[in-house]
């Protein structure tokens, strides 16, 4: 059979564009669901908001960009007076020459 004559047997081609057009959607939103999936396990949103959250928070709390200081009743790396900015070391000190 030759080329020309296979193409005479198919006589209505209009539903081509349907089949790929369902089959292409269908990989697509497999991929899209898969990462998806993927990111959610990895947490990808959370790990990218929550440093700079939590940088912003000791900000607006403590006046200040230490990472160490956190709010009271967490276990504390540093004393709340060094985590203020109005705790320089003379002011935490009997003798005000120090």
């Amino acid at each position: 059979m030759k080329t020309n004559e296979f193409h005479g047997l198919i006589k209505n081609k209009r539903g081509q564009f349907a089949i790929e057009a369902v089959l292409l959607m269908t990989v697509l939103v497999g991929a899209f669901i898969a990462l998806t999936k993927e990111a959610r396990d990895r947490k990808v949103l959370q790990n990218l908001t929550a440093e700079p959250l939590t940088r912003l928070a000791t900000m607006a709390g403590y006046g200040t960009w230490k990472e160490a200081c956190s709010a009271q009743g967490k276990s504390n790396k540093e004393t709340l007076g060094k985590c203020h900015p109005n705790s320089i070391h003379r002011s935490l000190s009997s003798d005000p020459s120090q």
